[in-house]
């Protein structure tokens, strides 16, 4: 294997992470902000807004997710959607519950969809090479903005600033989007085809690229000119296409998925000097990773999905479930995510179902029947709304939990 490291100390800029699980002061904090939770002290939004910010100081910890539970009981901008607003015709031929917003944004199939840590914003990027930006708050999703993009992923970073898209040509984009349009902060070359798969740490100034070769690169966007932290290419690796990047809860590993090959899972520990390969031998060509716990969600050209727990030595396999059906080319799972709690994920596929699995038990949670395969998943930062792209170019929300008041 051929690794060229132009940063040695890759894990201390990546993504080295506060130790303030036990520390006194954020506890109490947590305590204040729950305290005010209790009390619906909802006004003008802020509640919400200092829990997650809060959440973004304690990645990787167990506050964490204390933080996200407290925030299942706050109002957030997606609980404004209406179903009404749907038109009625098209309401009543869908026939789907908890429907609350519908949007054609794509004249292709989606390829990836996302919402931002905050709430305001959902994007899709299509088959049509076109990237959708909706901004979220009313009573259905308002188009904002439409950037020429590619099917590629697509990816919100941690703060909400950024969102990172691929392009027509072999180049990944990182665009601004504080302002009053999508404004291109970083044009980041290096690869030779269009980038399969983006991602972004938990934390930190760091961003993942992937494409075809298969060539994977880390980035610091610390500064105007952003810098190569480690490239890994030319390596003997039986795959091609990197088609799924995803970041461990506290960003110890990186975790990929390729279209082609035997032996397409690769997981990396970025918590040393440089990056240790630990790849198993397996098929995946997508990769989730759940954002409280040490567990990776992998599915390959079948239809199951796999857990594995990546906090153990060997990595300890915890169970696959067999989650989808179908008879077509492969993949039979088309896309994966986990909700912001860890405790679920989502899957669908070529059985045009959408289904919410428990990562406890693996049984079965929820289930939707559409018309259409569900080729891309996104929750809400505070669970309680999922995000569907579909292979007709439309988009659904699903509301699949109200806020749960005290």
């Amino acid at each position: 294997m051929n690794y060229q490291f132009l940063l040695p100390t890759l894990s201390l800029l990546l993504l080295s992470l506060p130790a303030t699980a036990g520390d006194d002061k954020a506890a109490a904090r947590l305590k204040d902000l729950q305290a005010r939770v209790a009390r619906q002290d909802f006004q003008e939004d802020k509640l919400r807004r200092d829990l997650l910010a809060f959440a973004r100081e304690h990645v990787g910890t167990p506050l964490y997710a204390k933080a996200l539970d407290a925030l299942r009981s706050v109002p957030a901008p997606l609980d404004r959607l209406d179903e009404k607003a749907i038109d009625a015709e098209e309401r009543k031929a869908l026939a789907i519950r908890d429907l609350v917003a519908f949007e054609r944004p794509n004249n292709r199939a989606v390829a990836s969809i996302a919402i931002s840590f905050d709430g305001s914003l959902l994007a899709t990027s299509g088959w049509d090479n076109v990237v959708h930006i909706y901004q979220l708050g009313g009573k259905e999703p308002k188009s904002w903005a439409k950037i020429d993009g590619s099917p590629s992923g697509i990816a919100f970073s941690a703060d909400s600033k950024w969102l990172a898209t691929g392009c027509a040509d072999s180049h990944a984009i990182i665009w601004d989007v504080t302002g009053a349009m999508p404004k291109e902060a970083y044009k980041l070359s290096g690869h030779k085809s269009r980038p399969f798969a983006v991602a972004f740490p938990p934390k930190g100034p760091g961003f993942a690229s992937a494409c075809a070769e298969p060539v994977l690169r880390l980035w610091k966007l610390e500064d105007v000119t952003p810098e190569v932290w480690a490239v890994i290419a030319k390596d003997k690796a039986p795959s091609l296409g990197i088609s799924s990047l995803a970041f461990s809860h506290d960003g110890k590993f990186l975790v990929s998925g390729s279209m082609i090959g035997n032996q397409t899972l690769r997981i990396w520990d970025a918590s040393g000097a440089k990056l240790a390969e630990k790849s198993p031998d397996a098929k995946a060509r997508l990769v989730a990773c759940s954002p409280t716990e040490p567990i990776l969600a992998f599915a390959g050209d079948d239809g199951l999905i796999h857990l594995w727990d990546l906090g153990k030595a060997p990595i300890e396999k915890l169970r696959k479930i067999d989650a989808h059906e179908g008879k077509k080319l492969p993949p039979i799972v088309k896309a994966l995510a986990f909700s912001p709690d860890g405790k679920t994920f989502a899957s669908s596929g070529q059985d045009k179902r959408v289904r919410i699995w428990d990562v406890a038990t693996g049984q079965k949670r929820r289930e939707w029947q559409f018309l259409d395969e569900a080729r891309a998943l996104a929750f809400s930062s505070d669970g309680r709304h999922l995000a569907i792209g579909n292979s007709d170019g439309t988009m659904y929300l699903l509301r699949i939990e109200v806020a749960r008041l005290p």
